[in-house]
């Protein structure tokens, strides 16, 4: 019955969420449904055990989430996020260049300012809305159908950019806080996992993109629709750039911890961007920033209470100690149980928060390097937390106007196929070449 419990616990709250209820409603009645066919105490699961889980990730994530709002509000409302993308647009933008051309063309455009954009410390939720208005002149441009676009703007931000070593996101923080590693450790195996996600990121897309064309489909925008103004005063390139390379270099070298990096990063690019705030209401931005940041913290810390409830069942346990018995290598029950972990709780950081500790020791005892568990873990992250039920998915919707099914296949080829290949390759090069894992 506890495992009957847990299983359906979980699919109560992925029918509620994809249904549009309140994740702290929908992670309830999981929660009820889990401690009924559990037999565990009702009053201890909700005041103890579940607000626990929303505490570890307040803890964690609280004033990360707000300043990387702050930063991102700074980037949009000064014009410095459309700068940089308009400059790499017309770097690699040219016109009569054939289907396919155009098609690697502008992926890579969106894959290059996201991973800048991602670097600089842009909560990778942000990194999509503010490009989504740049995705729509470059799908014009290059004639991409419109419902692959949050399949590219996915990979822009939920696949490499979270996962390759020195990533200030917090998909590659959360290991840090539990292993006591650093943002770059593994880097070899990381480097060629990116390059692996990359490279069939742009071949299947590639694939898909000339085939609907062939069938008639080509791009038309949604009379909702934002269009950019490309005569807006903002700051050059160049200077857009220092904001990002500054948090970077503080995080990567200098050994800060993410927040005091991205406090940092804020006042820089609100004395690099001053020319261009000054006649803004810079008091309401930065409040509004704030505020905005809440319900994300928030909406994490719902599914880690709601994970820390199934984690504590003693179903789970016999489940997770099947795994862990297995007769397979340790990185292949790394990557395993964070995957799934992840899947269960709907976040890359979420469920790395829930499984490391559990698993880690263990590996450890195994021989396994701390920095190799790490970047396995990081990657494996990726791989299953873009189910379609998943909030981070489900919240775009309405921003693009159009339905789940119109967009999810080219979300699942980016977001799930490419980072498990992705996976494989750093769990590979762990394996073959132990010592690159340093």
């Amino acid at each position: 019955m506890g495992v009957i419990g847990c299983i359906l616990g979980f699919l109560i709250v992925i029918y509620l969420v994809y249904k549009d209820w309140s994740v702290y409603i929908a992670t309830f009645i999981g929660m009820c449904v889990v401690v009924l066919l559990t037999g565990s105490s009702f009053m201890t699961a909700v005041t103890e055990t579940y607000v626990g889980g929303v505490f570890t990730a307040i803890k964690g994530f609280f004033f990360m989430l707000m300043f990387g709002c702050v930063q991102s509000s700074l980037y949009r409302e000064s014009g410095a996020a459309y700068s940089i993308a308009d400059t790499v647009m017309n770097w690699l933008l040219r016109e009569n260049t054939g289907n396919t051309g155009k098609n690697l063309i502008g992926m890579s455009i969106l894959l290059v300012i996201g991973f800048l954009l991602s670097m600089g410390g842009i909560i990778a939720g942000v990194v999509i809305v503010l490009m989504y208005p740049i995705a729509l002149v470059v799908f014009e441009r290059c004639d991409i159908p419109k419902r692959f676009i949050l399949g590219i703007l996915g990979a822009a931000s939920y696949t490499f950019t979270l996962s390759i070593p020195g990533s200030p996101q917090v998909t590659n923080v959360a290991p840090m806080t539990v292993l006591g590693t650093g943002a770059s450790v593994a880097p070899i195996p990381g480097i060629v996992g990116g390059v692996v996600e990359v490279a069939v990121i742009l071949i299947l897309l590639n694939l898909f993109i000339n085939r609907a064309r062939r069938r008639g489909d080509h791009f038309e925008r949604h009379p909702l629709d934002p269009h950019m103004e490309p005569n807006m005063a903002h700051p050059n390139f160049v200077v857009s750039l220092l904001p990002m390379i500054f948090l970077y270099v503080l995080f990567n070298f200098a050994g800060l911890h993410i927040v005091p990096c991205l406090v940092l990063g804020s006042l820089l690019s609100i004395a690099l961007f001053w020319k261009y705030l000054k006649n803004k209401d810079l008091k309401k931005l930065l409040c509004d920033a704030t505020v905005d940041s809440i319900p994300m913290t928030l909406n994490v810390g719902a599914i880690c209470g709601f994970a820390a409830i199934i984690t504590n069942a003693d179903a789970f346990q016999t489940m997770l100690n099947a795994i862990t018995g297995l007769d397979a290598s340790p990185i292949v029950i790394c990557a395993v149980v964070v995957a799934i972990m992840c899947m269960l709780t709907g976040g890359s950081s979420t469920g790395q928060l829930v499984a490391l500790p559990m698993i880690a020791p263990k590996l450890l005892e195994t021989g396994l390097r701390v920095s190799a568990i790490h970047r396995i873990a990081v990657f494996a992250a990726t791989t299953l937390d873009s189910m379609p039920y998943c909030g981070s998915i489900l919240m775009l919707l309405p921003m693009c106007h159009m339905k789940l099914k119109e967009i999810y296949p080219s979300m699942f080829v980016t977001t799930v196929v490419a980072t498990t290949c992705g996976t494989a390759a750093v769990c590979l090069t762990c394996a073959l070449f132990p010592g690159l894992a340093a």
